[in-house]
């Protein structure tokens, strides 16, 4: 390590997570909170009648001889069973390969029929299914549902095997049901209008309307980042936007109104100022009582007000609706839900009013930066190496984890007719990249006494890049979802974890482009166990200068 970069001293936890004059307290006081039947044996050949009966012989001129002797399977005289239950069939010389093939055949059928009444019975009994439309000229029964009496022949085999395969490879509408049920008729739950409907099951949380689907349609197929459509995440808020129709609009419908105005340079017509000032008066509804909506919901829906506030409105106002929801999410405490996440992600979009970085601010920097450089003194060691050797490559070249973190370059994989919807003038993939350092780096500091769960946690962040397919389309947008989503053992989560990166963060983005790039460089080569090309010392030796009266206006 460089002289310039040797720690003067330890850092505490608290100093560490939080810094000298936690930025974040300010949120820690005054937030209010609101069997089956067994089957017929195989059968075989060389058993002979039971009944003790002699066949007939036929004479050397009996010219009908052979005829009679196909014919002798389906005769039944008194006494003798049919020839249809009869388990084994007497193969000689004079038996005919056709009479054979119907023999196995129609036992074949007959054991089909047993399987199919049984499990029918069984199935109409758990789960009822309602008689299936079929045409008139299907009505006949099929020669599977015939009685158990019926004598069955090869002629007759064939038609029930083509009737069978009719019905196995036909559309199932046309096929009439096995045997009559019970069950009356039940009508589809769709009607010829709800068809017509882009909706048709009702499953958006409002009434469907043109407008409405074209704004859907803006959300889940053209938002793009320049990373990618990132789909994992707009599935998921999507999935939790449905949950309440306040939500839905403020998250989905409004802010993809407002984007798709700005999006052609437009001015914002009736349908934005509709969708803003419902969401707007259905919040207001909340806060006097008389519309019902949990506080997760709530905090969701002034999450996505603040962040099309700071895209396509007033920051000022967009800086309110992020107090609120922050007033709503953080004292519930507890692990994060997802509510919860999409509140982290929006504030780590969300740029900081403030233009300068306050002596405290400039302090926890280069705190967090020494803690880490001690973090990786104390896992460069053969002896913790040896106890978490995944510790070694995690953040390797050869790890998935270095596309998303290292510097880049980070070229685009959008289409190049769909660049027009990628959101333009916000550095989402260096934010969610600075973002990402800081969290692991925090992590791994939480647990620098417990090489076990430093173990699982990097194998859980390594697994997770590899199962969204990150190590090949970089994403550090989705990247940073999956560590707030904290999907491992409980043991290893931390919600205070969240909040104080993007305290941190928050900092961090007040810094120029060039310190903001140099204290990555740093981070991301303590991840990776190498010193750093140039060191803290540097770092906080520019950061200084760019706070004197000289630079305040590079700031």
């Amino acid at each position: 390590m460089p002289g310039d970069s040797q720690p003067s001293a330890d850092v505490t936890h608290a100093e560490f997570r939080h810094g000298a004059a936690s930025p974040q307290s300010r949120y820690r006081h005054a937030l209010r909170a609101p069997a089956l039947d067994e089957p017929a044996p195989v059968q075989g050949v060389g058993q002979g009648r039971s009944d003790g009966r002699s066949q007939p012989r036929r004479s050397d001129h009996d010219p009908e001889g052979a005829i009679n002797l196909k014919k002798q399977g389906r005769l039944v005289g008194p006494g003798l069973k049919p020839v249809k239950s009869q388990m084994f069939y007497f193969v000689d010389s004079n038996s005919s390969s056709r009479e054979k093939r119907a023999h196995v055949m129609r036992h074949h059928v007959q054991e089909k029929r047993k399987q199919r009444k049984h499990c029918k019975h069984g199935a109409e009994t758990e789960h009822p299914i309602r008689p299936l439309r079929c045409l008139p000229w299907q009505q006949k029964q099929f020669g599977l549902d015939a009685v158990d009496s019926e004598d069955v022949g090869p002629e007759q085999v064939q038609a029930d095997l083509d009737d069978e395969s009719l019905a196995s490879s036909g559309p199932s509408s046309l096929s009439p049901p096995s045997h009559p049920s019970k069950i009356p008729h039940l009508e589809s739950p769709l009607t010829m209008l709800d068809a017509s409907r882009k909706d048709p099951f009702r499953s958006l949380p409002m009434e469907s309307s043109p407008e409405n689907a074209v704004l859907v349609d803006y959300w889940t197929n053209r938002l793009t980042y320049w990373s990618g459509q990132n789909k994992y995440i707009k599935d998921q808020i999507f999935r939790s936007a449905m949950c309440h129709p306040l939500a839905f609009q403020a998250v989905i419908l409004s802010y993809c109104s407002r984007w798709r105005s700005h999006l052609h340079h437009l001015e914002d017509g009736d349908h934005v100022h509709n969708h803003h000032r419902q969401v707007v008066t259905g919040i207001d509804k909340v806060m006097n009582g008389s519309l019902p909506m949990d506080a997760d919901h709530l905090g969701m829906t002034l999450s996505g007000l603040a962040l099309q506030e700071e895209r396509f409105g007033d920051r000022q106002a967009s800086r309110g609706y992020e107090d609120q929801a922050v007033q709503m999410l953080r004292s519930r405490g507890g692990s994060s839900k997802i509510h919860e996440v999409i509140l982290h992600f929006v504030r780590y979009l969300l740029m900081p009013s403030e233009s300068s970085i306050s002596p405290e601010g400039q302090q926890w920097l280069g705190t967090f930066l020494r803690g880490a450089e001690q973090l990786m003194s104390a896992q460069s060691s053969d002896a913790y190496l040896t106890s978490v050797p995944q510790r070694r490559a995690a953040f390797g070249m050869d790890s998935p984890l270095f596309p998303l973190l290292s510097s880049g370059p980070h070229p685009t994989q959008v289409p190049l007719d769909s660049r027009v919807y990628v959101v333009q003038g916000v550095p989402t993939q260096e934010v969610m990249r600075t973002a990402a350092l800081i969290y692991i780096t925090a992590a791994l500091w939480d647990f620098q006494d417990h090489p076990g769960k430093t173990a699982r946690f990097l194998d859980h962040i390594q697994k997770a890049a590899k199962s969204h397919s990150l190590d090949r389309t970089p994403a550090c947008e989705t990247f940073t979802w999956l560590l707030l989503e904290e999907s491992y053992e409980a043991d290893l989560k931390d919600p205070e974890r969240g909040w104080s990166t993007g305290e941190l963060l928050k900092v961090h983005k007040q810094l120029r482009p060039d310190l903001q790039f140099h204290f990555n460089e740093i981070l991301f080569s303590f991840l990776a166990l190498t010193p750093p090309i140039r060191g803290i010392d540097a770092f906080e030796s520019e950061l200084c200068a760019s706070s004197g009266p000289d630079d305040l206006d590079d700031v």
